[in-house]
């Protein structure tokens, strides 16, 4: 076991991508339960008892779980997918380099859309997807509203052209086109977990929970506890609402938090896979020819 790990985990706690919103949320919950330690008396003993029965139940927790793996899942699936993106980006351009023999143009025209796509979905799913704004496209001023359609399309049409010009036979083109498609695959099933979050009604009774039991947790702790029930309190709120917070980071993945998927990271693996393979087929000329834009 790592003890180093382990011990990181409570060192570096101030690292932790949600400690600055939970904090505030503690300040309030000490302050709650300072408040309520000094105002209890005998007289709450029976609502310490009803709220230590509510308490002590199993719902909140299984709420919690399942508000916290549902959004995993988003978080897993969504990397899944990236990581799909990657392979056949990579798998296309193997193919591709040994069918056309280390063509330079071609390498090179491909490249061009490969290495736009994923920068290109990056920011469509950001909201931020502008043509003349991607690397090897800031002259082309055509209207897209919908960028990695657009690029899908261009590589589509330079596949066609390989296989009426004869560079390729129609085998070879089945091959790569299992690799292009998965383009609109991988950005669709993207498009279907950022336009499709968690249910509001699901996420509002979670935070009602927690914040019905964070507020009868002090009236249950501090007859018995008294100053002791802040500790008790603090913690069992860290847990609670940290949960939470992390849960409604990662349901999201394509934004730019420190919880959110490191999208540039993988834009930036697929363009040096991209180069590389480019590289060694066709050396490093091919990065110099000049642009020949796909036909309109």
């Amino acid at each position: 076991m790592n003890t180093k790990r382990w011990l990181h985990v409570f060192t570096r706690i101030h690292h932790i991508p949600v400690s600055r919103r939970l904090a505030a949320y503690l300040v309030v919950m000490a302050v709650y339960t300072i408040l309520v330690d000094w105002f209890s008396s005998g007289q709450t003993k029976l609502l310490a008892q009803a709220t230590g029965a509510i308490y002590g139940t199993y719902i909140l927790g299984m709420l919690i779980v399942f508000r916290t793996n549902s959004a995993y899942d988003r978080w897993w699936e969504a990397r899944k997918l990236w990581g799909q993106l990657t392979n056949d980006t990579r798998n296309f351009f193997l193919k591709l380099s040994t069918f056309l023999d280390g063509d330079p143009v071609e390498l090179r025209e491909f490249g061009k859309i490969f290495i736009a796509f994923p920068f290109a979905l990056k920011d469509h799913l950001r909201d931020e997807a502008i043509l003349t704004k991607i690397q090897g496209y800031e002259g082309d001023y055509a209207y897209v509203k919908h960028v990695p359609l657009y690029l899908s399309q261009r590589a589509y049409e330079r596949l066609t052209a390989l296989k009426k010009s004869g560079q390729i036979d129609g085998f070879e083109q089945m091959q790569l086109d299992t690799h292009l498609s998965s383009l609109m695959d991988i950005c669709g099933a993207c498009e279907r977990i950022k336009t499709s979050p968690i249910a509001l009604s699901y996420r509002a009774i979670v935070r009602q929970g927690i914040g019905l039991n964070l507020l009868g947790l002090p009236w249950y702790l501090a007859p018995d506890f008294h100053w002791a029930s802040v500790p008790i309190a603090l913690t069992a709120a860290y847990f609670l609402i940290g949960l939470e917070l992390i849960a409604e980071d990662i349901e999201e993945p394509f934004g730019q938090g420190d919880d959110n998927l490191p999208l540039e990271s993988y834009c930036e693996n697929i363009k040096a896979s991209v180069t590389e393979i480019i590289v060694r087929e066709a050396g490093e000329a091919v990065l110099a020819l000049p642009v020949v834009l796909a036909s309109e």
